[in-house]
């Protein structure tokens, strides 16, 4: 037989956070389950591998009738891939690079899946007032950020005012009657980084929930989703990473019910020219990488879409507009912003009673 990626672990108390580097595919099976198999009701069943450039993993207490989990992996294995072929930048023949590369202003048919998620990213545009545009992409590749290689000098202000001009969340328009989209102008370019990961755990747990798996945590890049309790009987705990690029320290715990999480930062991906610091978050109000003192944002959104995108959005503003707005918007959210030599917290109130403790310095 084929061997899956699930296998059977006891389930532990914290769940590993957003990976750095691609996960390495398992390649051999332990304690795997079978269909007829009996599944202890502690135990947890787990599928993780490579998808979307990084790593993903499923984590699900199986139902009292058991579970085909040769067919359940291969399902989830199938979910993500399609996800990618449809929305990566970094796939040719993707329907987003082929979107990306047609220059009619006509009306365009996309695929369902595609055409929800430009709906879900112009409704955070508009919720963020623009500081989440999924038509950045252009101003992402030229800093370094996007498929093409770091620039040696960054770049110049002519430059980056050329392609700021090409960007736009507005320019984009959205037909539900026929799902299609039309661009404004032909060069359009269209990043669905910020959202498409998150999208991709929501589709997974849509995918548990017609099992019917009740207990599950989907991490996809460290976008979340979760349902029901661990193998303990308790709510999942996620750590929130301390902002620090030198080291890897849990600096919150939180406890999911059901619910999405997505954290935004700008201390992993970055490069220093001439002694300054360039963040991978590109500001569309300005066209440069995001320069104040806020580090990290924690969305907590039914969503994982949703929160994958307002944690960008947020981080975006900075701590005392992003705070007003996720307020005035009633969106659970976590701030983490650099005061001296650490870091300050602070939250809205909805996002309070998922707080399980302060993992320390």
């Amino acid at each position: 037989m084929s061997c899956t990626t699930a296998r059977r672990v006891l389930e532990p108390r914290a769940v590993p956070l957003r990976p750095s580097i691609r996960f390495m595919i398992r390649v051999s099976c332990l304690l795997l389950f079978s269909a007829c198999g009996s599944q202890p009701q502690d135990a947890t069943l787990e599928f993780s591998g490579i998808s979307m450039g990084t790593g993903y993993t499923v984590k699900l207490l199986p139902p009292a009738d058991g579970i085909d989990t040769a067919s359940l992996g291969k399902k989830i294995s199938a979910i993500l891939e399609s996800v990618d072929t449809r929305m990566s930048t970094y796939l040719p023949g993707s329907e987003l690079s082929r979107l990306n590369s047609n220059p009619s202003l006509e009306w365009i048919p996309v695929s369902p899946e595609l055409f929800t998620v430009l709906q879900l990213a112009l409704e955070v545009s508009r919720i963020t007032n623009g500081t989440f545009d999924i038509t950045v992409g252009r101003l992402v590749n030229l800093w370094g950020f996007g498929p093409e290689q770091v620039p040696e000098t960054i770049p110049d202000e002519g430059t980056i005012r050329r392609e700021a001009e090409k960007t736009g969340y507005f320019k984009l328009r959205l037909d539900a009657a026929t799902s299609s989209i039309r661009k404004t102008q032909p060069d359009l370019y269209i990043d669905l980084s910020g959202i498409a990961q998150g999208y991709a755990a929501d589709r997974v747990a849509d995918a548990l929930d017609a099992v019917p798996v009740e207990n599950y945590l989907i991490d996809v890049s460290g976008e979340i989703r979760a349902s029901g309790h661990n193998g303990s009987g308790q709510e999942w705990r996620i750590g929130i990473e301390k902002p620090d690029s030198g080291v890897r320290t849990v600096k919150r715990i939180i406890e999911l019910r059901r619910s999405g999480m997505a954290t935004s930062g700008d201390y992993r991906n970055f490069y220093v020219r001439n002694g300054k610091r360039y963040a991978h978050i590109i500001d569309p109000r300005t066209g440069h990488p995001i320069e104040h003192q806020l580090a990290s944002v924690s969305v907590l959104h039914e969503s994982a879409a949703l929160a994958d995108a307002l944690a960008t959005g947020l981080l975006v503003l900075g701590t005392e507009p992003a705070r007003t707005l996720a307020e005035q918007n009633g969106i659970a959210a976590y701030f983490l912003t650099r005061s001296g030599e650490g870091f300050t917290e602070s939250y809205t109130p909805l996002f309070a009673p998922y707080l399980a403790g302060d993992a320390g310095e």
